[in-house]
Parts: C-alpha cells; structure tokens; sequence
C-alpha cells in the first residue's frame, strides 16, 4: 500500500476489497448461525368463512326494546340466564368492589395507591370476554370525565369460539408432507381473529350530583352534556356542584317533558339507591341513547332528594376480534379497535388511548380519535321498556342490583364517578348479548367415507376453502366472517431485519468468492502462485542478492526494513539462455521494470542449455 509505484485510485480499490474481504470474513459466520436458527412465532394456519344464523340488524340493531326479552330477566340469582341483559353481573360486582376504588389524597400519601384489575372478564355461552373501561382521556374542562366501555359481542365470540375449538382438533389429522408423522403439534399457541364486518357495543356515561327541592319541583331535569356524543350547540345550561376536591362546572341539556318531582315516583324502597331510566327525545339530546337518574337512599324526613343525574351514550363501532387458545385449551376472547371513519393523526386526542389492549393489558395505540361526531358511529336508540332489565331483583338478597352495585363504592365523595362506571357497564354487557342464541351454521369438511376419518385438517391449514358447507339460499342474508388462525411454533423467515442482513452478507460473501474464482480461471493469475513456505523459500534462493538488505544476515532491528516494496520481476539466466523469477527489493526504474514484467503463460525456470547438456553427461 506505500508502494510508490501503485496508483492513489488502486491503493484505494486494493484497501477496500482486503477491508470488505476482512469483514465479510468476521460476519459469514455469525449470518450462518442467523439464518440457521428457527424462530418462535406466529405463521399463518389457514382460514375460513363462517356463518351466523343472524342478520345485521338482528346482532347490530339500530333500537333495542324489551320485546324480545324474557319476564323472568326482572328477577335474577347467582345462575346465569345468558339470554338475560344483567346476565354475569356478579363479575361486575367484583369488578368494582376492587376497581375505581381512589382513596382521598391524604390516604394515597400515606398508604400509596394500588392499580385495580385492567378489565372484567365476562363469560358467554362457550367464550370468556374481556369488559374493559376507562375515564375519557380527551376531555377537556371543569365537568366530570364520562366513563368509556366496550366489550366483544356474544354472539360473534361464542360462534369465534367453536371454530377455534373445531381448528384444534383439526390438528389431530394434520399430517407431514411425506405422509410421515404429525406435522402441528396441538400444545401449540394460536390465534383465530375477526378482522373485517366486525362490530361491538362501545358506551359512554357521565353523572352530576343535583337535588329536587320538594314534591313540588316543577323544573325540567337538566342532564349533563356528553362531549364526545353531543353537539357542544345542544347545551342550553349549566350546573355546579361539588367535586373530589374542588367546585366543578358542566354544561347542561334541559328535557322539555320530565320535570324533577317525577322522580320522586321512582319504585323502590326509600332507603336504598332507586334507579330510573329516562328517555331522551331527539333533537334535544341528538347522539344520546337513554338517560338515568339514581336516587340517594334516604332516611331523614326531609322534602329534598338527593340523586345523580346520567346521561348515555351507545352505539356499534367498528373492531378486529381474537381468541387466543394456549397449550392448555381454549383461551380468552379480546379485541382491538378498527379506525373505521375515525380521524387519526398526531393532534388528535387520545379518548380511548387508556383502554387495556387484548392480550397484555398494554395501552393501546397513540393518536387516534373516537370522538364526537365519530363516537358512537352508530347510534343505539335504547327504549326503557329494554333498559329496565338491566336492573333487575337479586332474588337471594330481596334488593335491586343498582343498589347491590352502587354499595360497592367506599368513599361518597367519588358516587358520581362510580355511577357512571356502573350504569356503562351495565349498559355495554347488556347490548353485548343482543342477538343470543345465534350459532355457527353449516357442515364442516372431513375425511374419510362419512367422515369418519375425522376434521380435514390439511384442507383447514392450507387455506384452499372454506371449512364450512352451508346452503346458498338459507344462508343469503345470514352474517358471514372470516376467521385467521396463525399458530406458534419455530420455523425459518425472512420478516425481520436480521435473517435479510444475513443473507445480504453471504451473499456478498459469495459473489466474492465467485469473482476470484472467475478472475482466476479467465485469466489464469491465481493468488496460490507461492501457498507454501517452501516455495517462498526456494524463490528468495534463488534470487540476486540485494544492498537493501544489507546488515540484515544476523537479525533485523530497524523498522524500514519492512517498509521496502518488494516485486516478483524477470531476470536473465547467467548463461543467458533461460529466465527465472526473483524478489526484487527497493524502488526500480520503471522503463527497467517493463522488460522484467511476468508475462502471462509462460514458462520461467527452465535450465539453460549448458546445465542441460551436463546433465546428461552425468546420467
């Protein structure tokens, strides 16, 4: 590289390809190793339409009444009627005698704050769903933040449910394509996912504290405004009144047919919490579903009432839904929002961004906006001839569970915020159970004269079809999805960084070697002209002895030495008949240096003719 005579452009050339050649060298080996471990993760395991006895309207309607619910729903106990709107309300009961539970300040300095449960889980009729709430994190003013719920629909994890059961025993009959072994194993992690024509029930509620004066309170009840329902046009009044810690503010919108002594008629007993629902006319309350008031107990003889004022909010929004099914079995159902018509960008607020995701309990994704005019983006007319099952008589204890539930709460102060996670849970698990009784329709494939070599599970896994066999004219109006499993194994890919830097680095490191193969065998100059030390040995033997290399026969001290540039040149035979080769230390003339250069494919070395002749003498 400090030869004099070498060009700048090829000591540059020369540097790069012994640094490249280096470095491909160091990685080959590492990028072998990449490439030849297997990674852990989910790969695709076919897909499937499935069909539900049920249209549209039917699992998603646009109003709900009580018409399609059964009396005895007014009257609940321990045992679940899945039919019923308050059905697993004894998880939600758990739920908050655990959860929402935020001690004053003074408390939380002295005894710190502990994190309730992220969701509850609710079961179906073979699926367990995750009711999941959180406080609007978009809101923006002195009022209380409304309550955000949603959980899977019923109907669609129950019918997700059976085909990932049917998927798992699919794997039993799975073979290896040599025809040897099995080629899954059912111990496997997988996932069975809704992703398009999805949707669940989401619900918002906010409550205010208020009074009726007396019997004789003739003003028109004023609900609080929802801000991510409601036109901010729609209020026309504003109500004060005591917070957590301070006075707060909120705009109000004023029913023009219900007045505040009409819910003194509210039924129950006086002395625990009454609970009346109220419907909401549009266009007073456009973007509202049904309003509530829940009623203080109350035991002193007084002509004032306390209660908690509640407006809400439901509608359809759109969603992918998953089961996990684990090693051991089944697993639980959870879903992620879909943006649908949702605005998203960086300056968006993040209403929903406190909302658990499915599997971790994670928050889920920054920067998009479930608010209005996109929240709900179906609207749910709710009647209350269809909310009044929501608060049924627990039997067992001869109370309402409206009072069971609002119990729950351990400091007062904070009623109005538990009432508001109340009444949205109770409303989302309700209209997650319209629908019920729909089931997955149709024949599945097999193998086998009349299936009795069981699932086809290398049809399933290949996704070729559909898994299911309905009739065309049956199903016509029937809700069809598509399920995706994916399963959890090792396997080899290229869909990360790592694997493809590996692949870049062979091959580069073969187009490397391919080129000094190349190189060599067009033009015949190998770099193995002297592999051995011997022959390096021999050529420095036979080469003219050189000044620069003087005072080096008993050791080298002086770092020169080896800062000489050395050459392979041509020299004459002494007897001027032959030419051999020999290192040449030292600078040399470069019109000299032409006459020696090595010319390609020819022969050097041969002895002269007088050493020839006096070898055959000899023999």
């Amino acid at each position: 590289m400090r030869a004099e005579f070498l060009h700048p452009s090829r000591k540059v050339a020369l540097f790069a390809l012994f640094s490249g050649s280096i470095l491909l060298g160091v990685a080959s080996g590492p990028a072998s190793a990449v490439l030849l471990t297997p990674r852990l993760q989910l790969w695709p395991a076919g897909h499937t339409q499935i069909w539900v006895n049920a249209t549209s309207d039917q699992i998603w309607p646009a109003q709900v009444d009580g018409s399609s619910i059964p009396d005895t729903c007014s009257k609940v106990g321990t045992e679940s009627s899945y039919a019923c709107p308050s059905s697993e309300w004894y998880n939600i009961r758990d739920y908050f005698s655990v959860a929402k539970q935020t001690p004053p300040p003074r408390y939380i300095d002295r005894y710190a704050l502990a994190e309730g449960p992220f969701m509850c889980p609710i079961h179906g009729q073979n699926s367990v769903r995750q009711l999941r709430q959180a406080e609007d994190e978009s809101f923006i003013g002195s009022g209380p933040r409304p309550q955000i719920t949603t959980t899977q629909q019923a109907v669609v994890a129950d019918a997700l449910a059976t085909t990932g059961a049917l998927w798992f025993l699919s794997l039993t009959n799975v073979t290896a394509t040599s025809g040897h072994g099995t080629a899954l194993s059912d111990q496997s992690d997988a996932t069975h996912t809704i992703a398009k024509n999805y949707s669940q029930p989401y619900s918002t509620v906010v409550c205010v504290p208020d009074r009726i004066r007396n019997a004789s309170d003739f003003r028109n009840i004023a609900l609080p405004i929802l801000l991510n329902a409601n036109s901010p046009d729609l209020a026309n009044g504003n109500l004060t009144f005591q917070g957590h810690t301070s006075m707060k503010i909120t705009k109000t919108l004023k029913h023009p047919d219900f007045f505040y002594h009409q819910l003194l008629d509210t039924p129950g007993p006086a002395r625990e919490y009454r609970l009346r629902w109220i419907e909401l006319p549009e266009p007073f309350f456009e973007g509202s579903s049904i309003g509530a008031a829940i009623l203080f107990p109350k035991v002193e003889k007084s002509p004032e009432q306390d209660l908690l004022l509640c407006n809400l909010a439901a509608g359809w929004g759109p969603a992918s839904v998953t089961l996990h099914s684990r090693a051991v079995g089944i697993g639980s159902v959870s879903d992620r929002m879909r943006s649908g018509n949702i605005t998203s960008g960086p300056n968006v607020p993040t209403t929903m961004s406190k909302i658990p995701n499915a599997e971790d309990g994670s928050d889920a994704p920054d920067w998009f906006e479930f608010n209005y005019p996109h929240f709900p983006e179906r609207v749910i007319n709710i009647s209350d001839t269809w909310a009044q099952y929501l608060n049924p008589v627990v039997e067992n204890l001869n109370t309402s569970l409206i009072h069971l539930l609002m119990q729950q709460q351990i400091y007062p102060s904070q009623q109005y915020v538990s009432a508001s996670g109340i009444l949205s849970m109770l409303m989302v698990n309700g209209l997650a159970r319209v629908g019920w009784g729909s089931v997955v329709q149709g024949d599945i494939k097999t193998v086998g004269p009349n299936g009795t070599g069981g699932l086809d599970g290398n049809y399933w896994l290949s996704g070729k079809g559909d898994v299911f066999n309905v009739d065309h004219v049956k199903s016509q109006d029937w809700v069809t999805f598509r399920v995706d499993s994916t399963l959890k194994g090792y396997a080899y890919n290229t869909l990360t960084a790592p694997p493809r830097v590996a692949i870049a680095i062979l091959s580069a490191y073969c187009l490397l070697v391919i080129g000094q193969m190349l190189y060599c065998g067009i033009t015949g100059i190998s770099s193995s002209c002297w592999d051995t030390i011997a022959e390096v040995t021999a050529l420095a033997m036979n080469s003219t002895p050189t000044a620069a290399l003087r005072n080096t026969c008993a050791g080298i001290s002086e770092l020169h030495i080896f800062k000489l540039p050395v050459r392979v040149l041509v020299s004459n035979d002494e007897e001027g008949e032959g030419e051999h080769l020999e290192l040449v230390f030292g600078q040399v003339d470069e019109e000299k240096m032409k006459e020696k250069t090595i010319v390609a494919n020819r022969t050097y070395g041969t002895l002269p003719k007088g050493a020839k002749e006096e070898g055959k003498k000899n023999v």
